[in-house]
């Protein structure tokens, strides 16, 4: 388990956009990420919108998660049961972390109904970064976001978090 630290550290994030037809203009995911990371004390220190298959999509990720210069990577969209995010994630993930699809399908359950099972949302560790991928919905994304994701990047939130997880810099 990794300890809790007294002490808020600000993150380095890179945010990803799966989609064909978002733009900067309406990367409303992308927004709420954006928005939700900032006002924890978090940095985006980089952002895209892409398209792709599992391949390509692969090693647009394995970019971002061997830079030094960013600690986790959030994505949102390419999760749905015929999108291709998670099988383009699976070889760089070298620690799943299972709680967070688990957690987030509960959370969706109550919000969605039984739909919620259709999400593939996911977290892991890759080359030592955190990797999450989540639903391109709007309101996916502030579920995850609100309730797991930003918790979780707090390195002060007790008993443990898996920003404990990162080296620090």
């Amino acid at each position: 388990m990794s300890k809790p630290s007294d002490t808020p550290r600000s993150l380095r994030v890179a945010v990803l956009t799966y989609s064909n037809r978002r733009t900067v203009a309406d990367d409303t995911s992308g927004d709420l990420i954006r928005a939700c990371l900032a006002g924890a004390g978090h940095r985006v220190v980089d952002s895209a919108i892409r398209h792709g298959d599992a391949s390509a999509m692969r090693e647009f990720l394995r970019v971002w998660v061997r830079d030094p210069g960013i600690d986790a990577v959030i994505c949102t969209g390419g999760t749905g049961i015929t999108d291709c995010m998670p099988e383009a994630a699976a070889s760089l993930i070298e620690h799943d972390i299972p709680g967070f699809a688990t957690l987030f399908q509960m959370l969706s359950l109550q919000d969605i109904g039984s739909s919620g099972m259709l999400s593939r949302a996911q977290a892991g560790l890759a080359a030592g970064k955190l990797l999450f991928l989540l639903p391109g919905s709007e309101n996916g994304c502030r579920l995850a976001m609100q309730q797991l994701v930003v918790p979780q990047l707090d390195s002060t939130t007790r008993p443990c978090s898996l920003a404990g997880l990162l080296a620090d810099e």
